[in-house]
């Protein structure tokens, strides 16, 4: 099978049997009729999740790749869109085209057919996802651990609503691609070869294997946040146990306040020691509380 890069726009223009081309975006308008294909060319243009659809013996399928390693853009999100009949010919789609390009010259060398080398490659786009995957686990373990230490519950809110759209990106990631191997599943005859078959049969397991990881970590940030809560009334509990151990300290004294601050005559105006007596008895008091609050660790 002979791979085709897009080089003489005329050449490629009508003859496509037998190639596999690999395009960036700017040269669609090169391959395509910009009026009869311009829903195809749109599609294969802003790819923004997976998905496949049909055009009468053609299919085409986009890819929006959130696990994939940085490329040389600075884009951490690989996108690839596929137009091809998996018998004749494939155009792939991407903007990082010598990083696909070289993915699927190590594929031909392996002497794939067009169904064959798709499969191949989006197996090898998923295959580290479980690697980033518990690496994404053992970063919410850390963060668990430090979130019963952490005293700026704001910063929490924010790393844990992080997570959170990640994990929804994840997620629908997932979902799409379980819904392109559904679509597979009931067109195998795409796939003549067993070996390609078989293939497939991998990458069906392993996709749904990778959806209820996302769905298991799910669970553990559902818990990450209710732990969070838990720090957060532990707080507040906190601030409104220091406010009572404050009033109940100094509203005896207040009593006194307001008894003194009568415009009465007290008897013991008459004797001049009162004064001190009454400042010593608010002293001991105090003191007396203070100690048995701390004896109760009701200050802890």
């Amino acid at each position: 099978m002979k791979l085709k890069i897009l080089e003489n726009d005329e050449e490629l223009k009508d003859n496509w049997n037998n190639k596999i081309i690999v395009i960036s975006k700017s040269q669609l308008n090169n391959v395509f009729d910009s009026k009869q294909n311009k829903e195809i060319i749109d599609n294969l243009r802003y790819i923004t999740s997976n998905k496949i659809e049909t055009y009468e013996d053609k299919y085409l399928a986009t890819f929006n790749f959130i696990f994939s390693e940085q490329a040389e853009n600075g884009s951490k999100v690989e996108k690839i869109g596929l137009y091809s009949d998996f018998k004749n010919f494939s155009i792939y789609v991407t903007n990082n085209k010598n990083l696909l390009l070289t993915r699927i010259e190590n594929l031909l060398a392996s002497g794939l057919d067009h169904a064959g080398v798709f499969i191949n490659l989006i197996e090898e786009l998923t295959e580290n996802d479980y690697i980033k995957l518990e690496n994404f686990e053992n970063d919410l373990n850390d963060f668990a651990d430090r979130l019963i230490k952490e005293k700026d519950l704001e910063s929490c809110t924010k790393k844990i609503s992080s997570y959170r759209r990640l994990l929804i990106r994840y997620k629908h990631h997932y979902e799409q691609l379980n819904n392109i191997i559904d679509f597979f599943s009931t067109h195998l005859d795409l796939f003549s070869l067993k070996e390609d078959q078989k293939q497939f049969l991998v990458l069906s397991k392993r996709i749904p294997k990778l959806y209820n990881e996302i769905l298991y970590l799910r669970d553990v940030l559902s818990q990450l946040r209710e732990s969070y809560q838990s720090q957060v009334e532990i707080k507040q509990n906190n601030l409104m146990k220091t406010f009572t151990l404050i009033t109940a300290i100094f509203m005896p004294l207040q009593l006194i306040v307001g008894w003194y601050g009568m415009n009465l005559i007290m008897p013991e105006f008459k004797y001049a020691v009162a004064y001190p007596i009454v400042i010593a008895v608010c002293v001991i008091f105090i003191v007396v509380a203070i100690v048995v609050f701390y004896k109760k660790k009701w200050f802890k």
